[in-house]
């Protein structure tokens, strides 16, 4: 009967497993600095979060695409974050999230593509980014001079700015009637307030169709939005 060499068995294992995951995976760094946009302050505690992307190919050539989790970070208090990537040999593409889903309160998100051919493997490679600082805007709009019960009322908000914000995060009605689907207000007790959160430190354009008597008209304006209070603006339509 043959016996087996559990222990030379072992080693040859984890030499054959080694090997694989020298082969598939490919070690990078990066690093960077992430500062408010206004302030130029380093900003502390946004997280960053990597994303290897292998694309499908195009051309009548259809091969499957890939995307995996590679890496994380966490800014310190000066801003600084460093992150090792571990990314499978196949990758194209790196999709940098920072601050995704705004978890950071009162910044907005960031992204960066970039290409591995543009990454440096023999050292780091650095991201340094800005995330703007964003404020509560309410709109209030109320139907001051009411004539069917067909008028008709909707707003159209821009979010402008260093990244993306929540947006629209609440919708009240302090009249009888509500939103409808689509986002219009019809009726003659029409009264309102959006709450955005805005891009701060800059104007935030905005929009709105009116409809009465079957006519519908288009009006633009838009408010400078100040970080750190509540900014407010009226229509009477």
């Amino acid at each position: 009967m043959k016996t087996i060499n559990y222990p030379v068995l072992l080693l040859s294992l984890l030499i054959m497993f080694s090997s694989c995951e020298k082969e598939d995976i490919d070690i990078f760094i990066i690093e960077g600095q992430i500062r408010d946009d206004l302030s130029n302050q380093p900003i502390e505690g946004v997280h960053i979060s990597v994303d290897a992307i292998k694309s499908p190919s195009g051309m009548g050539i259809i091969t499957d695409g890939k995307r995996k989790r590679v890496g994380e970070a966490t800014t310190d208090k000066n801003g600084y974050y460093k992150a090792r990537l571990k990314v499978f040999q196949e990758a194209q593409l790196l999709e940098i999230s920072i601050n995704e889903n705004n978890k950071k309160e009162g910044y907005t998100d960031g992204y960066i593509d970039a290409s591995l051919s543009t990454l440096n493997k023999g050292g780091s490679t650095n991201f340094s980014h800005t995330l703007s600082p964003t404020a509560t805007l309410k709109i209030k709009f109320v139907n001051a001079s009411p004539q069917t019960d067909a008028d008709k009322f909707m707003l159209n908000w821009c979010n402008c700015g260093q990244g993306l914000t929540k947006g629209i995060i609440k919708r009240e009605s302090c009249g009888t009637v509500q939103e409808s689907e689509g986002g219009q207000w019809i009726g003659k007790n029409v009264c309102g307030v959006y709450t955005i959160e805005a891009v701060a430190g800059r104007k935030s354009d905005f929009s709105w169709y009116v409809t009465k008597n079957n006519e519908t008209k288009l009006y633009l304006d838009s408010v400078f939005v100040e970080r750190s209070v509540l900014n407010e603006f009226l229509i009477n339509y």
